[in-house]
């Protein structure tokens, strides 16, 4: 009886250690997590729109505010709110992921809310088949997309490619259904 009450015991002292732990490290990484994600935002709208021209991240932007964060929407990572240099929203980016032919793609879609069309596309982390999936992140293909509007997205199709073009053609729709439900620049 007596080994069972200090095995209770020794179980919950190391429970309480590995907890002060977990807590004390968290506390520790926390602003570290916070401080590389808002670089990782810069970083991400850099890659689309040059900030010395004065586009930047609107940084009163509501968390969750388009709702991207629900279930409904796991396509989408998050969704920033881009100002020009008058402080005037220009642009909404979707940072969106979608399983592909041999990972997952990664991409940033930069949408015109006042046109509803795509202003800027980049997929800025992928694995696809080199010269057949990789294809859709070559620069041509892009210049496709920019100045489509988002309700009818048409992603040309690349011979030997087919997994890699129904993930983006998924992914655009998912945007466009996104955007259809939760986005309204006039409220």
């Amino acid at each position: 009886m007596k080994k069972t009450a200090y095995f209770a015991i020794y179980l919950a002292v190391l429970g309480m250690i590995v907890t002060l732990i977990a807590y004390l490290g968290y506390n520790y990484t926390q602003p570290i997590i916070i401080a590389n994600t808002n670089k990782k935002i810069s970083d991400n709208i850099a890659l689309l729109f040059d900030p010395e021209e004065g586009y930047k991240k609107n940084d009163d932007q509501a968390d969750n505010k388009y709702r991207q964060d629900s279930s409904e929407y796991s396509s989408i990572t998050d969704i920033y709110e881009v100002l020009d240099q008058d402080d005037e929203l220009f642009a909404l980016i979707y940072d969106m992921n979608i399983q592909g032919r041999n990972d997952v793609i990664y991409g940033l879609v930069a949408v015109d809310p006042f046109t509803e069309t795509i202003i800027g596309v980049t997929y800025y982390d992928h694995a696809e088949t080199p010269n057949l999936g990789e294809k859709y992140t070559r620069d041509e293909e892009i210049e496709k997309l920019v100045g489509q509007s988002i309700a009818d997205v048409d992603v040309d199709q690349l011979a030997g490619a087919t997994t890699t073009w129904n993930a983006l053609e998924t992914m655009y729709d998912k945007l466009y259904e996104h955007y259809n439900k939760e986005v309204n620049i006039n409220e």
